[in-house]
């Protein structure tokens, strides 16, 4: 019963978070995204169909407030993300936190990267958005994931077999 409460829970409290404390902690209008870190978390834990599932659901809540001629690129990189990130499910694979905490980092990015081509930026655009926008906001994601993965993974870093 828990299993079914538990990730709509921790997704309202990613959204709740993105939406109130996100704004009180930014810093130079950098801030951490907590939707992301909630859709790697789960495809960490559950593996790339659900992570799939769920980056499909979360970019299409953020879909949903998007410009009208953009609709459709979170679903896309949220989707991209969940699914690429799940392929390290921890069933396979056995990651430290450092591990965790670089995964999310390159998940950063490969969400930019999708979101940014499919609203269709420029190249020349693209890598200087990567620098000043995505690089600031990736470090601060990685710091509140990396806090947010020392709570929610502790006694959980069993040695698994491969």
């Amino acid at each position: 019963m828990w299993q079914w409460i538990r990730f709509p829970l921790l997704f309202v409290i990613a959204v709740l978070m993105q939406t109130t404390v996100s704004k009180w902690i930014r810093v130079f209008d950098i801030g951490p995204d907590f939707i992301l870190i909630f859709i790697v978390l789960i495809a960490l834990r559950r593996g790339p169909a659900i992570g799939a599932l769920w980056g499909f659901f979360a970019g299409f809540v953020l879909d949903v407030y998007a410009p009208v001629e953009w609709l459709g690129a979170h679903t896309l990189s949220m989707l991209v993300l969940g699914f690429v990130v799940g392929q390290l499910e921890e069933r396979f694979l056995t990651l430290n936190l450092g591990m965790k905490i670089g995964i999310l980092g390159l998940g950063f990015f490969i969400c930019d990267i999708v979101y940014f081509i499919a609203i269709g930026i420029e190249v020349k655009e693209l890598f200087n958005l990567l620098f000043t926008q995505t690089l600031p906001d990736s470090l601060y994601t990685m710091l509140c994931g990396g806090i947010a993965f020392k709570f929610i993974f502790t006694g959980n870093l069993k040695h698994k077999h491969v």
